[in-house]
């Protein structure tokens, strides 16, 4: 996708210091991407056509899934001129999000007050939308996978919104590169953080989730 990127590890801290560089950096808006996620091959038009139809109404609005994993999303009105966005109903999963200044700012300043609580970061931001402190939207179809059976890292994971994948950007990968379908290493050793002294039992997993 030709994006600069940074890189963090540690789920729940790493979101809380992308949080914070935003803020710090004065970015207006930062795409905010699971390590195990593939795209639809549209992604990038879809973002673009959502982003502007929200920037073009008069509501304010501080986070955007473009990746979930909740099948309900689509229940949620449409509050652009968009189609496929709609007003998130429980989009747990932090697969992938566009998050305003704004919503960083909230996020940041809710979880350093709640610094002790113990639930998953989504589980957080589904109560914080229900509770109507943050003004989220999703989009439906999400055009951002976690790809369970390449990276089998969540077991227990609800994996039907997995079935709505359609044109996913690995599979055409291979097609053009073949060689690429015999990968099964989740992790090239040479980008595996020096923390990880072992790769753990269950990336060794290769067997496809049906």
């Amino acid at each position: 996708m030709h994006l600069d990127a940074q890189i963090f590890s540690r789920p729940q801290a790493s979101h809380l210091n992308i949080w914070r560089n935003m803020i710090n950096s004065g970015y207006e808006h930062t795409l905010v991407l699971e390590d195990d996620i593939d795209f639809e091959i549209d992604a990038v038009s879809v973002i673009k056509n959502s982003l502007d139809s929200l920037n073009s109404t008069k509501s304010t609005w501080d986070i955007l899934y473009i990746g979930h994993c909740s099948m309900e999303e689509d229940k949620g009105k449409v509050k652009t001129g968009f189609g496929r966005v709609h007003k998130a109903v429980h989009p747990f999963c932090t697969s992938g999000y566009v998050l305003s200044r704004r919503g960083a700012q909230k996020l940041f300043a809710y979880f350093v007050k709640n610094s002790k609580q113990t639930h998953a970061l989504d589980v957080q931001l589904v109560a914080m939308i229900k509770r109507k402190l943050i003004n989220a939207f999703s989009v439906y179809p999400p055009v951002v996978y976690q790809r369970r059976d390449l990276y089998p890292s969540d077991d227990g994971m609800d994996l039907k919104i997995f079935k709505l994948f359609k044109n996913s950007a690995w599979n055409q990968a291979v097609a053009f590169v073949p060689h690429l379908a015999n990968w099964t290493d989740p992790l090239d050793s040479e980008y595996l953080d020096p923390a990880f002294k072992h790769i753990p039992s269950w990336m060794e997993d290769k067997k496809t989730v049906n």
